[in-house]
């Protein structure tokens, strides 16, 4: 009792429009634990990352950022948690969409064969179906045990994140309850829905070049520049330094323009360039993904790919530029 006072206490912490979402894709990531439940152990993993991030702030002598570390990694943590569930569901939904035409095809053969359609959903129910296997059965012991067939199917498009699915399950209904022969429509839907994966397929792959070219500038192209211009402006400001530019009025003119250099710590410009790398990273991916399936969270598997290249290339061009200026510039002796 008092696990559940608390489990109903850290819920109150959360507003209701995101309980109301959260509950939904727990059903779509198939989640066998309860609401409370899980948004009490979300918020607990969220409360011991952040005090762990807090303490390690402090301990490395950064006492200004510790709170800022402290709210960062809770909402970090709390968005990572909601962005697997939301991933989960997605994936679900696409293999049901892969699979769905032959369930519907085999349910029409049965209903063919003479079986009702409570009794032709349940026989199709195929361990090759997967995660679509399940939700047949579920569907199927409700409309055995009673419940409306229609009402049964419509339940098993809210179970699954699919805008296909859903519609797909919404028009077999509709057409049922217009007096339609089942199997008829049924075999005719498995095959709109194969023809419409073949047109997705076909836009995918005129827009995949697109895609390569944004993966291409984006984590190759873009460290390599930043790597070889931080070095550049590294480099002249150390030249600037060393001319003591401020003796001569702190300026150069150039007819109407004043050009002076600025000082700055040498980190400044690394920080810069990996920040609007990792910005980088993160809208390409999800622009990559917008190309390839039409949908931004799509793109959210490449970001990890995408910000390790970006780092791992900006770190080796500036220590490749680094060599191979020592190499070609002589070193004079006095």
């Amino acid at each position: 009792m008092k696990i559940e006072r608390i489990y109903r206490r850290i819920r109150w912490f959360y507003p209701k429009a995101y309980l109301n979402w959260l509950e939904k894709n727990l059903i779509y990531a198939d989640v066998s634990m309860g609401l409370e439940k899980f948004l009490s152990l979300s918020f607990l993993y969220g409360l011991a990352s952040a005090i762990f991030v807090y303490v390690l702030t402090l301990i490395l002598g950064y006492p200004l950022l510790s709170l800022v570390a402290l709210l960062s990694a809770f909402v970090g943590v709390q968005l990572v948690i909601d962005l697997l569930i939301v991933l989960v569901g997605d994936r679900r939904g696409k293999f049901v969409e892969e699979v769905l035409p032959d369930a519907l095809q085999l349910m029409s053969a049965n209903i063919r064969s003479g079986l009702t359609p409570d009794k032709a959903l349940l026989f199709t129910a195929r361990p090759e179906f997967g995660i679509l296997e399940k939700e047949i059965k579920l569907t199927a012991s409700k409309a055995v045990a009673g419940e409306p067939l229609e009402e049964a199917l419509m339940s098993m498009g809210e179970r699954i994140k699919s805008r296909i699915i859903s519609r797909t399950f919404a028009l077999i209904v509709e057409g049922m309850r217009k007096g339609g022969e089942m199997a008829s429509l049924l075999e005719q839907t498995a095959e709109d829905i194969r023809n419409l994966k073949l047109l997705k397929k076909e836009i995918a792959a005129q827009v995949g070049m697109y895609a390569i070219f944004i993966f291409i500038s984006i984590g190759m192209a873009a460290p390599l520049l930043f790597g070889l211009s931080t070095y550049l402006v590294e480099t002249m400001s150390r030249i600037g330094s060393a001319v003591h530019v401020e003796k001569a009025a702190g300026y150069t003119a150039m007819g109407g323009l004043k050009i002076s250099f600025v000082a700055y710590p040498p980190e400044f410009l690394q920080y810069y360039s990996l920040a609007i790398l990792c910005m980088n990273s993160f809208f390409g991916s999800l622009l990559v993904g917008l190309l390839q399936e039409g949908t931004e969270k799509a793109g959210i598997k490449y970001i990890p790919v995408l910000l390790l290249l970006n780092i791992v290339i900006f770190t080796l061009t500036r220590i490749a530029t680094v060599q191979f200026i020592g190499i070609i510039t002589p070193t004079v002796k006095l």
